[in-house]
């Protein structure tokens, strides 16, 4: 965190502020999510939005769980996100007996990922740019160890 304006003597805060890993994260979170929703706003997309469209595609036709173990979401988000790719057609319920419908791509969504990818390729090189390579790969890397866990204990 920036210094602050006076001198504090609280020596637990000043160290958390000066090297928590989450909070700068979650910093570098927003400001690489600005970019990407700004790039894909003519899309009438948000970054995570398209994530979520791209996982579908993706994975094929994966449960709301699998979405949510693989994104790393919360319930109620994948429920408001999936209803509003819904309502733009461009996802849809797998129809089949049970109460759990998995999800799938529509054409139209299929067609929206071809028309956001070089606004995702602008935000992406921005992102690389502001983070600097060497960090993106790490990021990317930490990332697959994630999920090649996650496969693993499946």
């Amino acid at each position: 965190m920036p210094k602050p304006q006076r001198q504090t003597q609280h020596f637990a805060a000043d160290t958390i502020a000066g090297e928590c890993v989450a909070v700068r994260l979650r910093v570098l979170n927003r400001a690489v999510s600005a970019l990407y929703d700004d790039a894909l706003r003519p899309h009438g997309l948000r970054v995570g939005q398209l994530n979520l469209l791209v996982a579908i595609a993706h994975l094929g036709e994966p449960s709301p769980a699998q979405l949510c173990r693989v994104l790393r979401m919360d319930k109620s988000t994948l429920s408001r996100d999936t209803e509003i790719l819904r309502r733009h057609g461009w996802i849809d319920l797998v129809e089949i007996p049970g109460r759990t419908r998995p999800l799938k791509i529509t054409k139209a969504g299929h067609a929206l990922i071809d028309r956001a990818a070089p606004a995702w390729r602008q935000a992406q090189s921005k992102a690389r740019a502001l983070m600097g390579i060497d960090a993106a790969t790490s990021v990317a890397a930490v990332v697959e160890a994630l999920w090649a866990a996650e496969s693993q204990s499946s």
